[in-house]
């Protein structure tokens, strides 16, 4: 395992690290993430969201099914008794039906079950609830435990050293290992079964698991599964019953995920950026030729239904195949309102024509389509790292263009927060109004100096940077990105994989420009308007009195952090921790480069709170606490 991992800065640190040669000097770099920026957005919005039903008065009755279909970050508490793996829509490629469970080496906070350690380990468990298994009789040769599984998908490469292992539990209490698969690149998912017929298995309370075998210290590592079925009277490959969709949506604009509201609203023509047909594809698992309506709807913010439509009854193909089809927009276009932001919900479904639906929860995908202040061309969540490495005279350029003219106040950006002490590694934001990679030529327009990257979460993990001068941007083609003052990667961008506008994606290096051969997105947002919310600056969550520019460092913590701000000669400053509810934990002198002890704090989310004693100054950031 140790040989494709590198050692960047920290000997407690190890990123697997895909190297895409472009030039004898030059190469794009894909490393492991550090943290999951969506679990803890989720918390934040969800604080209720670790509390697991305490016991299950009963045990559960086969069937046994779950396929990672249902709402949320966790597996559902009535199957599962732990919440180690993430639920998602976004990290697999091409499940078998629309969510999965993704195993990594993060806790239930999307935080590293080990930061300091580069060591393999158990990382996370997925440990069904008791199951009456009390079978008698013919019906003991006939109990199988069946799933799909996929190494890596759209995230990062388990190594051979790595694995996914099964577990049952004896009568005696015992975990007794059954099944396991070494680590390996990306492959189609793949069905395993596994037959429960030793009757050391077959009796009430009855209880399997999953776990993975991981370098316990980032978001690397990954497996997925889906479709996870135990039952009687069946054999292998069986048992499953049911059409489901396999992937969500995270647009029905045609060129970006998202626009400022402003933009959309001065278009001659909105129709014109919108998809005239939303596409999607069921996949038939043994269920058999039948018939379905699949259909969109579309919500504004007050729960009102503004489009509403089906294509009509639509003919399934035959077991273990797919169906794509379209649903017309048929000229819709979002509405305008007066405000300079909005959101609108999209619902893609289909309903059955047939009665005794096995699984309604994977007919619905579901996506808030935004109009904020940004262009962006991710779907918000990032399944890898992104960096470029070479000698001299790096930069990055993300080409967008630009609907009208406007005011480029400054640049979001997810950095990946990858464990490395990197607070004080400098680079320079820029905007350029021309880009040539076949002329290799360029139009720097303006850059902001001494800029620092901010692994902190500030808002789904991008953080945002504003610029020092306003800057006028005609309509047309704008490129925003970012300058490195040093050759080595030190940093990692997010980088999403279920879009892709690589095209778009260009990085220069020794010289020369060229454009991404890397698949995805960069998660790179420019910002446009007259005025932003201060709340959205870095480290500041408090738009009221935002007044400090703030940091802290490691974050997350372990057992105490470093404060970094700057002091007036003279003045007294205190730091304050709060809990998420507000309330105060504890109030001490502030000093920026002293250390602040979190020994006596449990884990989970926090505010930091700086004021200065004249009460002239104050800024607040978030952090975590493992």
């Amino acid at each position: 395992m140790f040989s494709s991992k590198v050692i960047f800065q920290s000997v407690l640190f190890r990123m697997i690290v895909l190297i895409l040669p472009l030039s004898s000097f030059a190469q794009e770099i894909l490393v492991p993430l550090g943290s999951n920026a969506d679990i803890h957005s989720y918390l934040i919005e969800h604080p209720g969201a670790t509390k697991r039903v305490a016991t299950i008065q009963d045990t559960l009755i086969l069937p046994f099914i779950d396929d990672f279909s249902r709402k949320g970050i966790y597996p559902f508490d009535s199957l599962w008794e732990d919440q180690d793996v993430f639920i998602n829509n976004t990290f697999a490629d091409s499940p078998p039906t629309i969510g999965v469970a993704t195993f990594d080496g993060l806790n239930s906070l999307g935080q590293p079950h080990d930061s300091t350690s580069s060591a393999e380990g158990i990382a996370d468990y997925l440990t069904s609830r008791p199951i009456d298994l009390h079978i008698t009789g013919p019906d003991t040769s006939s109990v199988w435990l069946s799933f799909f599984y996929q190494p890596q998908g759209l995230g990062d490469i388990p190594e051979t050293d790595d694995s996914l292992v099964v577990q049952f539990k004896t009568k005696q209490n015992d975990w007794i290992n059954m099944w396991s698969v070494p680590g390996r690149s990306d492959t189609a998912f793949q069905r395993a079964n596994i037959q429960v017929r030793d009757t050391t298995f077959l009796y009430k309370g009855f209880q399997f698991r999953f776990y993975n075998i991981a370098t316990v210290n980032g978001n690397r590592d990954h497996w997925n599964i889906d479709y996870v079925i135990l039952n009687k009277q069946t054999a292998p490959n069986d048992s499953i019953r049911d059409n489901a969709l396999i992937t969500s949506h995270s647009t029905l604009l045609s060129e970006f995920t998202s626009m400022p509201y402003t933009h959309y609203k001065a278009l001659s023509s909105p129709l014109a950026a919108m998809q005239t047909v939303v596409n999607d594809t069921t996949h038939n698992l043994n269920r058999g030729q039948y018939s379905f309506t699949p259909g969109i709807k579309i919500y504004n913010e007050t729960g009102t239904e503004i489009y509403s439509f089906d294509i009509g009854s639509t003919s399934s193909v035959s077991s273990n195949s797919y169906t794509g089809y379209g649903v017309p927009l048929n000229s819709f276009s979002y509405p305008s309102v007066a405000a300079d932001s909005a959101k609108f919900f999209v619902v893609s479904s289909f309903e059955r024509d047939i009665i005794g639906t096995v699984n309604p929860y994977n007919d619905s995908s579901f996506f808030t389509q935004k109009f904020f202040n940004y262009y962006s061309y991710d779907d918000g969540s990032a399944e890898i790292g992104y960096g470029v490495s070479g000698n001299t005279d790096l930069k990055i350029a993300y080409k967008f263009d630009v609907k009208k003219p406007d005011t480029l106040r400054g640049i979001q950006i997810y950095f990946n927060p990858v464990g490395l002490n990197v607070h004080n590694k400098l680079f320079q934001l820029a905007y350029w109004n021309s880009v040539d990679v076949a002329g290799n030529t360029d139009h720097l327009v303006y850059k902001m100096i001494n800029q620092k990257p901010a692994n902190i979460d500030v808002i789904n993990g991008f953080a945002t940077y504003l610029f020092d001068t306003l800057l006028v941007v005609p309509q047309g083609s704008a490129w925003v990105g970012l300058i490195q003052n040093e050759p080595q990667t030190l940093y990692g961008i997010g980088l999403d994989r279920n879009t892709d506008s690589h095209q778009k994606m260009n990085y220069h290096l020794d010289g020369f420009w060229y454009t991404s051969q890397v698949h995805g997105s960069w998660m790179i947002r420019p910002l446009f308007g007259d005025t932003l919310n201060r709340g959205m600056l870095i480290g500041i969550d408090d738009p009221t009195s935002p007044t400090m520019d703030i940091r802290m460092y490691p974050n997350p913590v372990q057992h105490e952090f470093t404060l970094d701000f700057i002091m007036k000669a003279g003045e007294k400053y205190t730091c304050s921790i709060f809990d998420l509810s507000g309330q105060l934990i504890k109030s001490e002198e502030a000093v920026s480069g002293n250390k602040i002890s979190c020994q006596d704090l449990s884990p989970g989310f926090y505010f930091l709170r700086i004021n200065s004693a004249d009460k002239t100054e104050a800024g607040t950031i978030k952090f975590i606490v493992n």
